[in-house]
């Protein structure tokens, strides 16, 4: 062989087969358990202290370097396919311990490199990861990675970007610290059944305190404007420029994140089964009254029946409803959730009640109390598209009322549009023509205006006005006026009504939209 020190450098002749005998043999071994948790980011102290048989609080699963243990109220399956075998992992009711299975006797997923058994993973939700954590000690290590757990809180938060789990150690740690809460962050915009006005709060999750929170949603409005109208001078143009915030002075809903250690207390006091119908305190600080506390309570959807009252109305789509009505103050089973497959994530409920205590010895007088229940919207209802472009959340300057959120409810059409029977006229160009089939293609269909904030005549939840069909059909003409010139006016209805909304009628109205 040419160059046969190059090749041998001075050792033995890898081209010869008799030569393979006089290598020395390496016994082959997996990664330390250590190392696996380092590379995983787990190597924290205090994962060596914990117990084998901690009970939990929604989605607490932990395992010690023996073996882990889960409580009843996560009845859970995990079913991974891969390939064509499949591992299902069933947590079952009673405490187990579950050993540490070596990867040669085990399961075909034990066999994977290390970054296969991590993507496949990457494909679980919270609760089915808890339960293949609880499986054996090797896939606990993988269950706890701060890279899983870190997707499933930034999933929840949109807008945000988490750059840490602070106050927390890990991802994992702060994920179960405001489990089952999750929802309030990740879908933003409540509105409640506060009586005939309503409210608006958005939440979020504040990554410099690490608490859940949700502040009302104002409207101000600034000085208004009023011009004749060039068709009618007996008509007033009232045009105004609104300004909308948070109110920041006080919050409607505040959720700090616990310590795994209160987590792990709350748990221990709690009965199994009490987890979902409990009502979570909110540490809200008023400012005029500091004998005002709150709850949060969770709310458990139902089917929909003639009669009832629910929240969010009929009038609003919605993909979940719950009842706004209890002789009871939402008390009962029937309206709180018993697990987590009967909790709603498109409503919760608060609260609210003033305790007088005369003294510290004494017991507190519960007085006025009040429940209000809050659902979300379908991000769809509210978000424009270009054959939909009136979708949104719009303020109505409502004179004497003030400010009110209206949604711009643009549903879908029933059939497709077709640009084959939008025809080229002779007269046309195809600058012109092109004009004419976009307009046709978005001027299709209903515009209902619903008011999420209300007032005494006409209240939230309530329609304020209905243009029927915005089409050809409902056409007027093309506004040639100064304050609305190229605007299109289509035929629609106002709702107008006393006070305490009595005798509402819907009167034929004009509608001026422009894009």
């Amino acid at each position: 062989m040419e160059n046969d020190w190059e090749y041998r450098h001075g050792r033995v002749d890898p081209g010869q087969d008799e030569n393979l005998n006089l290598l020395e043999s390496v016994s082959v071994t997996g990664p330390e358990e250590g190392e696996l948790e380092q590379r995983n980011n787990l190597s924290h102290s205090k994962d060596k202290s914990e117990s084998s048989n901690v009970p939990q609080r929604g989605l607490l699963g932990m395992s010690s370097d023996s073996s882990f243990r889960i409580s009843e109220n996560i009845l859970v399956s995990a079913s991974i396919e891969i390939s064509q075998y499949s591992f299902i992992s069933e947590v079952i009711s009673d405490s187990l311990s579950y050993p540490d299975i070596p990867a040669s006797n085990g399961s075909p997923l034990l066999r994977l490199p290390s970054e296969l058994i991590d993507l496949v993973l990457s494909f679980l939700g919270p609760i089915d990861l808890v339960a293949v954590s609880s499986t054996c000690k090797h896939l606990s290590g993988h269950g706890k990675s701060d890279l899983s757990w870190q997707r499933h809180v930034q999933e929840n938060i949109p807008g945000v970007t988490l750059t840490s789990p602070f106050p927390c150690n890990t991802y994992r740690e702060l994920y179960i610290s405001h489990d089952p809460h999750w929802f309030l962050p990740k879908y933003k915009i409540w509105f409640c059944d506060y009586f005939l006005t309503g409210k608006i709060i958005i939440t979020r999750f504040d990554p410099r305190r690490g608490c859940i929170e949700g502040y009302r949603l104002v409207a101000e409005r600034l000085q208004p404007t009023f011009t004749p109208w060039e068709a009618d001078d007996h008509v007033l143009i009232h045009s105004f420029k609104p300004r909308c915030r948070l109110h920041m002075d006080q919050p409607v809903l505040h959720l700090d994140a616990l310590s795994l250690e209160s987590v792990m207390s709350s748990s221990t006091q709690t009965k199994p089964g009490n987890l979902f119908c409990a009502e979570t305190p909110m540490r809200i600080d008023e400012r005029n009254n500091h004998s005002v506390f709150s709850n949060l309570l969770l709310t458990k959807p139902i089917e929909v029946r003639p009669n009832m009252q629910l929240w969010p109305p009929p009038t609003i789509p919605a993909r979940e409803r719950v009842r706004n009505a209890s002789q009871e103050a939402f008390v009962g089973a029937g309206h709180k959730p018993q697990n987590r497959k009967e909790m709603s994530d498109q409503a919760f409920r608060i609260r609210r009640w003033m305790e007088m205590v005369a003294s510290s010895h004494a017991l507190g007088l519960h007085l006025g109390e009040e429940v209000y229940t809050y659902a979300t919207l379908d991000p769809k209802l509210y978000t424009p598209t270009e054959e939909k472009p009136f979708r949104g959340i719009w303020v109505g300057d409502y004179s004497g009322h003030g400010c009110e959120f209206l949604l711009m409810n643009q549903p879908d059409n029933e059939e497709p549009f077709d640009e084959a029977s939008v025809v080229q006229a002779d007269d046309e160009t195809l600058e012109e023509w092109e004009v004419r089939k976009r307009e046709e293609r978005i001027y299709r269909g209903s515009i209902k205006a619903i008011k999420l904030t209300g007032d005494p005549n006409v209240p939230r939840g309530e329609y304020t006005f209905i243009a029927d069909d915005i089409s050809k059909t409902g056409f007027v003409r093309t506004a040639t006026e100064k304050q609305f010139h190229g605007a299109r006016i289509v035929k629609s209805r106002g709702h107008v009504a006393a006070r305490m909304f009595q005798d509402g009628e819907f009167f034929s109205i004009i509608y001026v939209n422009r894009l």
